[in-house]
């Protein structure tokens, strides 16, 4: 039985969803990832989907699953079609429902009842093509496979058929329905046809010998179509007149066929655009060559790794020119310090191990080529703020506030992320704390993402991994934004500087002696 492509039961389904941006949002970039797609994509309401982290890897398997079948882009297209053709008719119905409710006579009319037999037959086309086509394709996900299943159930059911039949044998006779109108000085008269010529031909004919190519075209193309409802309405009120049980049966449908949509084929229409509306926004990066993946999931953290990964959010600000990067830990280590100059890409790589969690948890697919993901139960960030003076609270006191709150929150089952705190205190007095820090984390178990300038953190422990963000080697003023596994050697980026402004030993001497 289908239910949701999103989630495998209806259990799952009904929990509640993430009304606002969770707080790490911001920190790791995921705002300005997440904000144009859902802008493009209002009007389907998905905010709540990525703003919502699951834990289930049966559930985050599931959209994994239907994303790489939607990888097919004939699969992609036939869904697309669907989704916005069903989802566009799913919210003209709700208007039609409530003018055919009306008792005014002005709004619930012919015109509104045929716009609803319209509507109906283009659901039943529209199913009617979702399903062949699916039947047609390569399609491996249980998501889709199930409702590839349904499909062919409803389309066998009596109601189903019943509608089809219904709707086809009132369009035949309605193409039969055949009137004369004639207009003069603001009336519009209404009569049956009774055979009388039909002299368009003739007019057409008559005015052929006027035709010449080349001719400028003078007709003025409006933007929208001349709309007179009122008018519309009231010529089918004495069209209607003429063939009373053709028209009769048209009413008799509106009632009986109020609410003929199924549920979960609607709420699929709308479902589906979750994956569609990513691999959209992927696309042009795919096309600049940056490769994206299905992570393994890992219920713990004895082995994590991504390959050619990068913050995704930098990746759409620069059009897919940026720098791709590595990691990995294997148990006992949980904790990557990374080290290295300013500038160097050492905050960026911290926001994309973020970035990469909070995808997974989504059931997207996330940069890098392979990886292997922890299954986290929140994802917990320190970085450093403007100093806010209605607290009253220095800059240090303000960073041991929030490391406080952090840890109060952090389990075993967190993702953290340190970027740069303690920066405003002496070095001495930031090395105590962040050595403290350090162990609290090791206690912890969580695996964590360390951005400091203290080297001597980069060995605190088994636990911890040291990575830096690399210079090139013949001139070490330039970054590379590559972050490797090494050892923190910051004096010899400290000599480089000092030796460009004159400044080493050796300098210092030979100008004194002078």
């Amino acid at each position: 039985m289908f239910y949701s492509i999103l989630f495998p039961d209806g259990g799952r389904h009904e929990r509640p969803s993430a009304k606002e941006m969770p707080e790490c949002f911001r920190d790791l970039n995921l705002d300005q990832i997440f904000t144009p797609l859902l802008e493009r994509k209002k009007r389907f309401g998905l905010d709540g989907l990525f703003f919502t982290s699951l834990r289930e890897p049966e559930v985050i398997r599931y959209r994994q699953d239907v994303m790489r079948d939607l990888e097919n882009e004939d699969l992609f297209a036939l869904v697309s079609h669907f989704s916005e053709a069903v989802f566009d008719l799913d919210w003209r119905l709700e208007a039609l429902y409530n003018v055919l409710g009306s008792e005014k006579s002005y709004e619930n009319n012919y015109l509104a009842r045929g716009r609803m037999l319209y509507c109906a037959e283009l659901y039943c086309k529209e199913v009617t093509a979702l399903s062949e086509g699916l039947r047609g394709m390569d399609v491996r996900s249980s998501g889709l496979r199930s409702l590839a299943g349904y499909l062919d159930e409803y389309r066998r059911s009596d109601f189903f058929v019943k509608l089809e039949g219904d709707i086809g044998r009132l369009r035949y006779r309605l193409d039969s329905v055949s009137y004369n109108m004639l207009i003069n000085n603001g009336q519009i008269r209404v009569r049956k046809y009774e055979g009388q010529p039909d002299l368009s031909a003739q007019v057409i004919e008559m005015f052929d010998k006027f035709r010449r190519d080349g001719v400028k075209d003078y007709r003025k193309k409006l933007s929208n179509e001349p709309v007179a409802n009122h008018v519309e309405a009231a010529v089918l009120n004495m069209v209607a007149k003429y063939y009373r049980d053709i028209f009769a049966e048209l009413d008799a449908f509106c009632e009986s066929r109020l609410r003929f949509q199924d549920a979960a084929i609607t709420r699929f229409a709308g479902e589906v655009q979750f994956y569609i509306a990513w691999l959209d926004h992927i696309r042009p990066l795919r096309a600049a060559g940056l490769h994206f993946n299905y992570p393994h999931l890992s219920e713990t953290a004895e082995h994590l790794y991504n390959y050619q990964g990068f913050d995704l959010a930098l990746a759409l600000k620069k059009q897919g020119a940026v720098v791709t990067n590595d990691f990995v830990l294997e148990a006992p280590e949980r904790i990557i310090v990374v080290t290295g100059p300013n500038q160097g890409g050492k905050t960026t790589f911290a926001r994309a191990f973020g970035q990469l969690h909070w995808l997974m948890s989504l059931g997207l697919c996330v940069p890098g080529s392979e990886s292997a993901l922890y299954l986290f139960d929140g994802i917990l960030t320190h970085f450093g703020r403007e100093e806010d003076l209605s607290t009253l609270n220095g800059k240090l006191q303000d960073d041991l506030v929030r490391l406080r709150e952090l840890l109060d929150k952090a389990t075993s089952g967190s993702v953290i992320i340190v970027n740069e705190i303690f920066s405003s205190t002496t070095l001495s007095d930031a090395l105590v704390l962040g050595e403290r820090m350090m162990d609290a984390f090791a206690k912890l178990g969580a695996p964590a993402v360390v951005v400091t300038f203290l080297d001597e953190l980069a060995r605190r422990g088994e636990e911890t991994v040291s990575m830096m963000s690399t210079v090139k080697e013949e001139d070490p003023s330039q970054r590379t934004y590559k972050i490797i596994r090494k050892p923190p050697d910051g004096l010899a980026y400290a000599m480089h500087i000092a030796g460009r402004h004159g400044l080493t030993y050796e300098q210092l001497s030979r100008r004194l002696k002078a």
